[in-house]
């Protein structure tokens, strides 16, 4: 009898340790998944907050040069111009109207968005920073994506009434070309195919 009491206390005991293990060990696993999903909500805000990013058409002061008293543009002349005067600025102007602000730091450790234009003969590159966006006329080290597209379709974007409508027909029309460089799960991580579909109308074939 007394030892059939005492083995009941020990299986008690030990079932007691087991529950007190399985309760700190969900519990620590708890609390790493909410730091882990705040981190993830954190990381996933776009890194370019538009509403702070303010940029002036870059060809104004051209347009406004090349218009006559009743407001019309020689619009030949604004592109040549506009050609020769070709700069950073106009990669970023173009580089929002294409959807940066929606791209995010990547939470699994691919690091910022990171995107390269192939212009005629020139390679820009721009990676999406906090709070803007670091633009350099070269190459880039692991560019997540490419776009390929005619100087003067660039300046006939910075002419446009709709900026964005026109880099959507600018993209279905093949006159922009787009190439997905990095693997699927750093383009997903970064928000890249969200602004994919937004320009192309269908997702990604991964």
């Amino acid at each position: 009898m007394v030892n059939q009491e005492v083995l009941i206390k020990d299986r008690w005991r030990g079932l007691k340790k087991t529950s007190k293990f399985l309760v700190i060990t969900l519990g620590i696993l708890g609390i790493l998944a909410l730091f882990f999903s705040v981190g993830y909500f954190l990381n996933k805000q776009p890194v370019v907050n538009q509403q702070k990013v303010v940029l002036e058409n870059p060809i104004k002061n051209i347009v406004f040069a090349n218009a006559n008293v009743d407001g019309v543009i020689d619009k030949q002349k604004v592109i040549e111009q506009a050609t020769l005067e070709f700069n950073q600025k106009y990669i970023d102007y173009i580089l929002l109207a294409l959807g940066v602000n929606t791209l995010y730091k990547s939470a699994i450790g691919y690091g910022n968005p990171k995107v390269e234009f192939a212009i005629d003969d020139e390679i820009w590159s721009s990676e999406i920073i906090k709070g803007g966006l670091n633009t350099i006329k070269n190459s880039i080290d692991d560019p997540d994506i490419r776009f390929h597209m005619p100087k003067k379709e660039i300046i006939e974007f910075l002419l446009a009434q709709d900026p964005n409508q026109f880099v959507i027909d600018s993209v279905s029309s093949g006159r922009t070309q787009i190439e997905l460089i990095a693997g699927k799960p750093e383009l997903v991580s970064k928000g890249y195919l969200g602004m994919y579909t937004s320009l192309t109308g269908k997702e990604p074939a991964l």
